[in-house]
């Protein structure tokens, strides 16, 4: 009966959690799936769990690949997290002996939460974290009396751990050192040997190239694309030894059963409140803006964007919103109701490179400008982790096909036909390789010409007169470009 009620309100609790990150991380998740593609592939497959931290990749990648189903990447996200919470929870019921402490052990949980606004942290940080927790609970749940047995698990678990899910296994070792201290006093400091362990793992893994250094060897830097200034991955590996720490402390203290559900209820109100305090802190409503436009424009949903946009924001010449309202035959009558950026300002300020690529590639494609939008789409698919951004690839496949490169095509087309939902895509376009190529100008491969964007935009026309999308950006360029001289 009670294994039944416990159940039932990690249910409660995960759709209400889903239901609530849905409705501020909606269209993060799709960027998310698209930074960490799954590929079923062995030789690929066996690539990853080689690696680092790859088996935490490997299960993080396999889990972000459904997100771009919706709602199915805040539910898969708030499953993670309370199976996260009541695993840290079971360890300090085990240290307190009561559910008094249960809601705190939401805070590391909630610190986790907050990663997700860094687009540069990757979401196998979150697996690599559960996996670190889940490996101190089945420690603490190993019998007392045996301690050979629970010695011998705790060295030969540090670096099979550190080597499946990466420096987040440091959790793992503190956690093992503060249980041994709280539990035995000055005789549990033989767990010092399990950090000691895992310091010399992490010294092979340098030394041997296994890890590119001592910042991804044994700081959560290493579930990073690129270097960042946040820091809540560092908060939720301290908490856990620390709330055992005040699970300890306040395990002298009694309290009645009520007054325990009470105080498990009072901390996990607090988890959500740090949670959104911080969120609301950190989170950037232009960049969130910038992912909610890719994922319509993507879907071909223009009056959205349209209807969603904020007049006080500036509008650049390339952009979501100018895309959608040239498709909609509006981008030369509408343009002035917003704030028009210059000429030289022709790219939206990204707060990273794949955002802007990722815009250009859109954008170009739409203009049929081929050259452009091919060197785009690669520029962002290089500086995706992995190299392997599914809707990147499908631009590349595309251009390619219209340039008459079909073997470069095929490469794109044979790593998408390793995905689940990409699979049935590049099957078509396998039986469109051949054809005769676009007869689209520029038909050259370069990127820009030395006339500019202006001369290509213009021959594209006159090659093309029907490129509606294409003339209203062209008629808008020169009309900045008119202002720009007064």
């Amino acid at each position: 009966m009670k294994e039944r009620k416990t159940l039932l309100i990690a249910v409660i609790l995960t759709v209400l959690m889903a239901w609530g990150i849905h409705q501020v991380q909606e269209f993060r998740f799709c960027n998310l799936e698209g930074v960490n593609l799954f590929l079923y592939d062995l030789d690929h497959l066996w690539g990853v769990l080689s690696r680092h931290g790859g088996f935490a990749l490997l299960v993080s990648s396999f889990l972000t690949q459904f997100m771009r189903i919706p709602f199915l990447g805040a539910a898969i996200t708030s499953a993670l997290y309370v199976l996260t919470g009541w695993m840290a929870g079971r360890i300090l019921w085990k240290i307190r002996g009561g559910p008094a402490m249960e809601g705190l052990a939401f805070i590391p949980v909630a610190f986790m939460f907050l990663c997700l606004e860094n687009d540069c942290y990757m979401f196998h940080g979150h697996v690599a974290f559960a996996m670190s927790v889940a490996a101190v609970l089945a420690y603490a749940s190993l019998p007392q009396d045996r301690p050979l047995l629970r010695c011998t698990a705790a060295l030969a678990a540090a670096p099979l751990l550190y080597f499946l899910a990466g420096s987040a296994a440091l959790v793992y070792a503190a956690g093992v050192l503060v249980l041994e201290v709280l539990r035995t006093g000055l005789r549990g400091l033989w767990a010092v040997s399990c950090p000691a362990v895992m310091l010399l793992t992490a010294f092979a893994f340098v030394r041997f190239s296994v890890a590119s250094g001592w910042d991804t060897a044994l700081t959560p830097f290493m579930y990073y694309s690129s270097p960042s200034t946040y820091f809540f991955p560092v908060y939720a590996w301290c908490s856990l030894p620390l709330l055992m720490i005040a699970a300890w402390a306040v395990s002298r203290f009694s309290f009645k059963p009520s007054h325990s559900t009470i105080l498990a209820a009072a901390g996990l109100v607090l988890s959500f409140f740090i949670a959104w305090n911080l969120y609301g802190k950190v989170h950037s409503r232009s960049h969130y803006r910038l992912l909610s436009e890719q994922y319509m424009a993507e879907n071909g949903e223009w009056d959205e964007i349209i209807r969603s946009a904020d007049r006080r924001q500036p509008t650049y010449f390339i952009s979501y919103l100018n895309l959608a309202l040239a498709q909609k035959d509006m981008l030369t009558r509408n343009f002035m109701h917003y704030r028009p950026q210059p000429v030289s300002s022709l790219m939206y300020p990204t707060p990273n490179l794949r955002s802007g690529f990722s815009l250009q590639s859109m954008v170009y494609g739409a203009w049929n400008y081929h050259a452009a939008a091919r060197q785009a789409a690669f520029d962002a698919n290089m500086v995706t982790p992995g190299m392997c951004n599914p809707r990147q690839l499908k631009v590349l496949v595309e251009t390619n096909m219209a340039l008459g490169d079909d073997e470069v095509a095929l490469k794109y087309i044979s790593i998408l036909e390793k995905t689940l939902f990409y699979r049935k895509w590049a099957e078509a376009r396998r039986n469109g390789i051949g054809k005769a190529a676009s007869a689209v100008l520029p038909l050259t491969d370069s990127y820009v010409r030395y006339d500019g964007i202006e001369g290509d935009m213009r021959d594209i026309l006159e090659a093309d007169p029907s490129q509606r999308v294409l003339a209203q950006f062209y008629e808008l360029y020169q009309i900045m470009e008119k202002e720009d001289k007064r």
